[in-house]
């Protein structure tokens, strides 16, 4: 893989500017004049994101008061005849757009080609893979480290744990292994739960079954008593009805007086009367006429005296009844003793209905103990049991873990010729081994290298990761004057080496490495 040529418009310093490349490409530029600019387009080309892989900077990475930039890289490919040409525009506010030969990208395709993000800055920009977290930085490992296999793992076992997980079925790799202690650990939780549950009922059961089957529940309330009671209850009952009814029944007669005084008065003022005389005239009628009208008038009266005689004979039985029930006394007052009676012997029942109650609960309890200890301390000792296992099988994990880490650290540093990562420690004092990550080139530890031997550090780094992917990868070294001879490192593929120079930006494709070497 190699990078062909990079068009940049308005990416950091640059408005609009085109360069090429070749295998040994050389980059000179005072400081400011966008040496590390080159590689940084390169990485927003490919990912979004700027030289340390941080997303969401395009506003940052934008020329200042542009309002869209653009990066288009073209790649010669080993799996590819053509030239592969990507490019990323922005254009105001709106997300970046990348297009491969004019087309949005497969699912997959950048990754398939480049690897992802971190494994690509790894090999393309020294210094980078060294400031990754260890999570990180194991993560881009295991992509070039040679494969472990279960059985290589288990052979460098204690033979107890190795047999806890000869036949257990997984995808090797620690994410896999955690995933496997972390499902371990949720199934160890859930069974201490069950563990404490069982041992709480089986208490319960135990102490149950100490304190005996509860004396049988006996009321203390006689038959006489009860009846008694009842007979009492309906007394007060009759007698509290008894008074609603007198209520209802003056409610009724007086509004029954009321009525019948209306209508007396009305009858009354409606008898009719002899008039003797024509109603239209005003002269007097016929004596005949008169004696006809006497005879109806004497009629009508009689029997409007009758029925007055009965209304006035019924208001005064209506009376007297009023009279008789408000002579009564207003509330009648219950016998004091039935009722002290009620509520002593009602007191009583419901205390025993609390005892029968409990009683009942107890007998059910003590019950329940006998019919279930035994099977609650079986399924108690099974689930301890059971505990016992999967924590002997998440210890057998954590040390299958281990010793994968210990297999995968000797096959990946005899893939380095100067480096040694180091994914376990020893203890000198207890002689305990954990895990670390740590980065030594030539027996001394990355922090103590100059620049020059850091930037050798991770080329060698950066060249086993792109021998792990199977295609040379570019490599941008950024500050190479203060590498000495940096040329005679091994290189797989392409580079390009910047270099701090009292000039404006200059990119030239070398021909002549020792030329190069001398400049």
């Amino acid at each position: 893989m190699k990078l062909q040529a990079l068009v940049l418009e308005n990416f950091r310093c640059f408005e609009r500017a085109e360069f090429t490349f070749g295998d040994v490409t050389t980059v000179y530029g005072h400081n400011g004049a966008g040496k590390s600019t080159l590689a940084e387009a390169v990485v927003w080309c490919l990912w979004g994101t700027n030289i340390y892989g941080k997303t969401k900077q395009d506003e940052s990475l934008m020329r200042l008061g542009a309002k869209s930039m653009a990066v288009t890289a073209t790649f010669l490919l080993k799996s590819h005849k053509r030239p592969v040409t990507i490019s990323r525009t922005r254009v105001g506010s709106k997300g970046s757009v990348q297009l491969v030969n004019g087309r949005k990208p497969t699912p997959g395709q950048i990754e398939g080609w480049f690897g992802t993000v971190q494994e690509f800055l790894s090999i393309f920009f020294p210094g980078y893979f060294s400031s990754l977290e260890p999570k990180d930085a194991k993560t881009v490992l295991s992509r070039c480290v040679p494969d472990v296999t279960k059985d290589e793992v288990l052979a460098r076992m204690r033979l107890d744990n190795r047999e806890l997980l000869a036949n257990d079925l997984f995808v090797m790799g620690l994410d896999s292994v955690d995933y496997a202690a972390q499902r371990l650990r949720q199934e160890i939780k859930a069974c201490e739960e069950t563990v404490l549950r069982l041992e709480g009922q089986r208490s319960v059961y135990l102490s149950a079954i100490e304190k005996g089957a509860p004396k049988p529940f006996v009321s203390q309330v006689t038959d006489e008593e009860r009846q008694q009671y009842e007979a009492a209850k309906r007394e007060l009952i009759k007698r509290e009805t008894e008074a609603e009814h007198r209520q209802q029944r003056l409610k009724e007669l007086r509004e029954r007086r009321e009525s019948l005084g209306r209508d007396f008065r009305a009858l009354r003022d409606s008898l009719p009367r002899v008039d003797t005389h024509c109603h239209t005239c005003g002269q007097p009628l016929p004596p005949d006429k008169v004696e006809q009208i006497r005879r109806e008038v004497a009629e009508k009266t009689k029997a409007a005296k009758v029925r007055l005689a009965e209304m006035f004979q019924e208001g005064n039985q209506v009376k007297a009844e009023i009279e008789q029930l408000e002579a009564l006394p207003k509330t009648a007052a219950p016998d004091a003793e039935l009722v002290r009676f009620v509520q002593e012997i009602e007191k009583r029942l419901k205390d025993e209905h609390f005892l029968e109650v409990a009683y009942v609960a107890n007998l059910r309890t003590y019950e329940d103990a006998r019919a279930n200890i035994e099977r609650v301390r079986q399924e108690l000792e099974a689930e301890r049991q059971r505990l016992d296992g999967l924590q002997r099988k998440l210890k057998a994990l954590q040390d299958f873990r281990f010793q994968y880490l210990r297999a995968q650290h000797d096959k990946l540093n005899g893939l380095f010729e100067h480096v040694r990562i180091h994914l376990t420690d020893r203890n000198k004092e207890t002689g305990e081994t954990r895990e670390t990550f740590r980065i030594t080139w030539k027996g001394r530890p990355y922090r103590l290298l100059s620049f020059s031997e850091k930037v050798r550090c991770d080329l060698e780094i950066g060249r086993v990761l792109a021998q792990a992917k199977g295609e040379p990868m570019p490599v941008y070294v950024d500050n190479a004057e203060s590498v000495q001879r940096l040329f005679d490192e091994t290189f797989g593929g392409q580079v390009i080496a910047a270099y701090v120079a009292d000039r404006p930006l200059e990119v030239q494709i070398v021909s002549d490495v020792a030329h190069a070497q001398g400049a």
